[in-house]
C-alpha cells in the first residue's frame, strides 16, 4: 500500500495538471485540489474506525482494506455528482466529482503498490488481482519524486506563483 502522503500528493498533482491544462483556473478553483487531496486519503478512514472499534469492543480489530476500499464508494460519489450536475448545482457536483477521483486514485495506488483490497465489497470478495512488484520498498522515494517533479513542472511553466 502507498504511504498516506502519496495518496494525497499524487491526487493533488494529477488534479492540478487537469486544472492547468484542461479546465482552467476559473472552472477548477484551488479548494477542489484540497478536497481531492483529502479524498485521496478517504478510503483509509477504516483505520481510525478500527481503532475506535477496538477501544469500544475491547478486542483488536483491523478493518483496513475492507468496506472503505470498495469501488462502490467512488461510484456512489460519481452518482451524486451526476445528479447534482443534472440539477445545475455545479459547485457541489465538482466537489463530488473530485471526491470520486480521489477515491479512485487511492484504490489504484493501493493496487499498484501490491494491493490486497476488497474492491467489490459488499458484493464479492474477489481474489487479489493486483500485482506484487515490490514498489512498496520505494514508497518514500516515490513521494519525494512526485513532489519534486510537480514543483519543477510548476516552476518551468511559471505556475509556482499560484501557490504563494
Amino acid at each position: 500500500m502507498a504511504l498516506a502522503v502519496t495518496h494525497i500528493i499524487l491526487t493533488i498533482v494529477i488534479l492540478d495538471l487537469f486544472r492547468h491544462y484542461v479546465f482552467g483556473k476559473k472552472k477548477f478553483p484551488r479548494y477542489l485540489l484540497v478536497i481531492g487531496g483529502i479524498a485521496g486519503l478517504g478510503p483509509d478512514l477504516d483505520i481510525p474506525i478500527s481503532w475506535v472499534y477496538s477501544l469500544l469492543a475491547g478486542v483488536k480489530a483491523n478493518f483496513h482494506g475492507t468496506f472503505t476500499h470498495s469501488l462502490i464508494w467512488p461510484l456512489i460519489f460519481l452518482g451524486i455528482a451526476l445528479i447534482l450536475h443534472y440539477k445545475k448545482e455545479m459547485k457541489w457536483a465538482k466537489i463530488f466529482y473530485v471526491i470520486a477521483v480521489g477515491f479512485v486514485f487511492h484504490l489504484s495506488l493501493d493496487c499498484l503498490f501490491g494491493g490486497y483490497k476488497s474492491f467489490l465489497w459488499p458484493f464479492l470478495v474477489a481474489p487479489n488481482f493486483c500485482p506484487e512488484w515490490g514498489i512498496i520498498n520505494y514508497a518514500v522515494s516515490i513521494d519525494a519524486l512526485i513532489l519534486v517533479l510537480w514543483l519543477v513542472h510548476e516552476e518551468i511553466h511559471k505556475k509556482i506563483k499560484d501557490y504563494i
